[in-house]
């Protein structure tokens, strides 16, 4: 047995054994051992998938999904001060915690390719100054008349 399959064994076994012990649902054992199951198993698939993605769209996933949380916990934070039992606005808090680390996310895996590294060395490296090739024909060199050409102005 190969050492990914141990370890996503083990997974599903803590993930089912929490299940049974916690009861998220309140439907007895049985329905919370095929609820950790069934979630573990989504979380098998959502990390298969993610080993085809490339690690700049994964990463610039998680950074925009961690800036939308962040940004959604400060629009519900500003929020705090409503009625909790309106459901309205508590549908607009949930929503918001819902929608801006989604949005996050998506942004950020589409634009993940503003991580790879050439381009992150791009925007710290300054512009160096422009050079200015100039052409001098062998027989400037042979006869000596550089100094002639410097006082044109052709060569700094």
């Amino acid at each position: 047995m190969s050492w990914s399959v141990f370890v996503r064994a083990v997974f599903v076994a803590a993930v089912t054994i929490a299940s049974a012990l916690i009861q998220p649902l309140p439907s007895g054992v049985l329905i919370n051992v095929g609820f950790g199951l069934v979630v573990s198993g989504i979380a098998i698939l959502i990390e298969l998938r993610m080993r085809q993605a490339a690690l700049t769209r994964v990463l610039g996933g998680l950074i925009g999904g961690v800036i939308g949380l962040v940004i959604g916990e400060g629009l519900e934070a500003a929020l705090v001060w409503a009625d909790a039992n309106d459901g309205p606005l508590l549908f607009v808090r949930v929503f918001l915690m819902l929608f801006l680390p989604y949005l996050g996310l998506v942004i950020g895996v589409r634009r993940g390719e503003w991580l790879e590294p050439s381009r992150l060395i791009a925007l710290f490296r300054g512009a160096g100054p422009e050079r200015r090739y100039k052409i001098l024909d062998t027989s400037v060199i042979i006869d000596g008349r550089i100094a002639d050409v410097c006082e044109t102005g052709f060569i700094d």
